[in-house]
């Protein structure tokens, strides 16, 4: 387990997704280099992983949501950090 779960557990959001109110649960992650990401899933399925690019803005790295998708997930991921 990397320092970064160990300070910042998983946590669950609520958004909505493709037109549907899901819960998901949101895994902190960090690259080699530092940069936290987060891995994202509805139960066992991944949907996305996103990242805050330079501008404070969230970005989808995998995954097939729209922007707006992923602006609401890392909105809620705001909130909760």
């Amino acid at each position: 387990m990397t320092d970064l779960a160990k300070h910042n557990p998983e946590f669950t959001i609520n958004v909505s997704i493709k037109g549907k109110q899901e819960t998901i649960v949101a895994k902190p992650q960090e690259t080699s280099d530092g940069v936290e990401y987060f891995l994202c899933f509805k139960g066992d399925e991944q949907v996305t992983q996103i990242r805050k690019d330079s501008g404070d803005k969230w970005e989808q790295m995998w995954g097939e949501l729209s922007d707006e998708e992923v602006q609401a997930i890392g909105s809620e991921i705001t909130k909760q950090k």
